[in-house]
């Protein structure tokens, strides 16, 4: 009999297969792989948002993606109410900002409870998209109290998409570490590679006309979604070569924006990519970008607790070392990075299954 798994969560792309072809840039989520493995694996998969009050017992497993109720939180009662319907969910972040996902849970559930703030005001409900009018919302409020509890109890399996060999600690979520599983979606990713035309469906005479030739400019790249969380890190690198500055929508630091298969062929260009430190480094946190940089034969630069994880040819590196490399010198280390990177993780799909299996074998 095909066992049956539904993945949901508190926002869009949480609850939509494949939204990475929605977004402006078309950046893929770890939910890609995710999918992939567990169909291979013999699931029946279904990705989609639930309905408060909805029958949830048909399905042998529920995954659960959490996400901060402050913003693009379009399902945060959905998910909740998902929780609750289902309270051995697995949980899971696809956030790497795991500590304020889960700091704004803890909030919200106090709002839920002591009403010191309207947790169905117009800021969170005007976002909200899913099929139930407000009214029903609110007469399944124990419900939605019951979901964030359980989260706040961290009792649940949580699963983390991160490279074997991290301390999964230092994510602070506070679940113990037998309740926490990692997995590496890299087997099963859509990896975005020149081979592949990164990604993109069309591999036709335009994919040929851009073949790059073999220079590269001597030049970082910074790409970054969140500049005021990373960019102070950047101005510590002390770099000297020209920096390309991408990713903030707007404000001081607004800076070009394009897509990722794009942003791979910008890496492809330049010698380096400065990739910013996260809180939680060392943690092992899966980051797509380390596989696009090597794919492309150029050099990463990241903090020595995350290098560690990919292997020893991302320690021990600073960034006017690099920078006063000779060209047979960067051609050297960039073919260590790519070689350590897959001999420490590589692309081995039955080794994604057994992380995933352990997940769902585990007491519930």
């Amino acid at each position: 009999m095909v066992k049956r798994i539904l993945i949901t969560g508190m926002n869009r792309e949480q609850c939509n297969r494949d939204f990475y072809l929605r977004k402006e840039l078309k950046i893929l989520n770890s939910h890609y792989s995710l999918i992939r493995c567990l169909e291979d694996m013999g699931w029946e998969v279904e990705q989609r948002a639930v309905s408060i009050g909805e029958d949830l017992s048909r399905y042998d497993e529920v995954i659960v993606y959490l996400h901060s109720t402050n913003a693009f939180c379009q399902h945060i009662y959905d998910g909740l109410y998902a929780i609750s319907a289902r309270p051995n969910c697995v949980l899971a972040f696809d956030d790497w900002q795991v500590d304020q996902v889960l700091e704004n849970i803890r909030r919200y559930e106090i709002e839920l409870t002591t009403k010191n703030r309207d947790p169905y005001r117009d800021y969170i409900f005007d976002l909200y998209v899913g099929d139930s009018s407000k009214e029903k919302v609110m007469s399944h409020e124990k419900d939605l109290i019951d979901g964030a509890q359980r989260v706040m109890s961290r009792q649940n399996r949580l699963m983390v998409c991160s490279f074997q060999g991290g301390d999964l600690t230092r994510l602070k979520t506070g679940w113990s570490l037998d309740r926490m599983f990692q997995y590496d979606p890299n087997p099963y990713n859509l990896n975005r590679r020149p081979e592949n035309n990164f990604g993109e469906e069309s591999i036709g005479i335009d994919a040929f006309m851009n073949e790059p030739d073999d220079s590269k400019t001597r030049s970082w790249v910074f790409s970054s979604l969140m500049h005021d969380k990373t960019r102070k890190w950047l101005e510590k690198t002390g770099a000297r070569w020209p920096v390309n500055i991408y990713g903030s929508r707007r404000g001081k630091n607004k800076s070009e924006r394009v897509t990722e298969p794009e942003m791979c062929k910008v890496y492809q260009k330049n010698w380096g990519c400065l990739m910013p430190e996260y809180y939680h480094a060392g943690s092992g946190w899966w980051r797509s970008r380390v596989q696009q940089v090597v794919d492309v034969g150029s050099i990463l630069f990241c903090a020595e607790a995350e290098g560690q994880v990919y292997g020893d040819a991302f320690t021990g590196l600073s960034v006017s070392r690099i920078e006063g490399m000779d060209e047979e010198s960067l051609i050297a280390l960039a073919r260590r990075q790519r070689e350590c990177l897959y001999d420490n993780h590589p692309l081995d799909k039955s080794r994604q299954r057994r992380e995933l299996t352990r997940v769902l074998d585990a007491e519930r």
